[in-house]
């Protein structure tokens, strides 16, 4: 098995609590892993971290918009307490449960009463709506929820908060973060990507999500080149989220499939330490 770098909880729309994570990834031998549900710290601080076997580095994804693209950037090692982070995921949090209401009253316009008393931990995302769709008996499956009700322009759906790409690196940088593109290889991957990368660079991006179970070998060999080219840390993970019944299958059960050896952990171990010296050194 794989380092796994991407995985999400509970906490966003995941299947599973951290600790079951934790426990799944001992389980399977994985060394290292990283816990980055979508614009939330809120699994940090509730579940154990004290193992001998495991090594968790802190890690979030956040949502942006640069250019009328929306890009997701993961971040590791930054301070997982860190209050202006935490202020700006706020923000994200006060518009996802707004929004998670709104889209209630949109279905309900439309004879579908979902009960607010069932609300999510932390996340208040569509994908928790589309459970709740299919244990209500609206919709088969999780597909089918989002082509009928929940995705861009459908009849449920609603606008979300929109932060700036370099506004989100810049925070990110300063609580110590290392910013990654994440996915790139999802919908962005073209003639001008590269160009947009090392733009991005300039305002904080650190390094590209090179292995992912959206990257076909050839594109992820062409990322690794890009990232070697342009002086870019390389990670990768699984983008873990489970079933939403919990329980796994075939192509689903993805974690510690996708991510980094040893050798890649440690070079992104290694240039976070080096980073940190250099803001040690810039204080003293």
């Amino acid at each position: 098995m794989l380092n796994d770098l991407h995985i999400h909880t509970t906490y966003s729309d995941g299947a599973f609590t951290p600790d079951e994570i934790i426990a799944m990834a001992r389980k399977r031998n994985i060394k290292v892993i990283s816990i980055t549900d979508h614009d939330t710290l809120g699994a940090y601080g509730h579940f154990k971290d004290d193992f001998d076997d495991i090594t968790i580095i802190p890690g979030v994804e956040v949502s942006t918009y640069h250019m009328g693209h929306e890009l997701h950037i993961l971040s590791y090692f930054h301070d997982p307490f860190d209050q202006n982070l935490l202020s700006l995921l706020e923000k994200f949090k006060r518009d996802r449960i707004d929004r998670y209401y709104k889209i209630l009253s949109n279905l309900k316009n439309l004879d579908i009463y979902i009960p607010e008393s069932e609300p999510p931990i932390d996340s208040y995302g569509r994908a928790h709506i589309a459970k709740l769709l299919i244990e209500h008996g609206y919709v088969r499956n999780i597909k089918e929820a989002f082509n009928v009700y929940l995705d861009v322009d459908k009849i449920a759906y609603e606008k979300r908060f929109k932060i700036d790409t370099k506004d989100a690196l810049h925070a990110l940088r300063a609580a110590g973060g290392i910013p990654v593109l994440a996915h790139p290889g999802e919908k962005l991957y073209n003639l001008h990507f590269e160009k947009m990368v090392l733009e991005l660079k300039v305002y904080g991006l650190l390094g590209l999500e090179v292995y992912h179970p959206s990257h076909k070998k050839e594109l992820s060999n062409r990322l690794y080149d890009m990232a070697q080219k342009n002086k870019l840390i390389i990670t990768g993970g699984s983008d873990f989220h489970g079933q939403l019944d919990s329980n796994l299958s075939g192509s689903n059960d993805k974690l510690g499939r996708f991510g980094l050896n040893d050798y890649l952990t440690q070079k992104l171990i290694t240039y976070h330490s080096t980073l940190e010296a250099r803001s040690n050194k810039a204080i003293y």
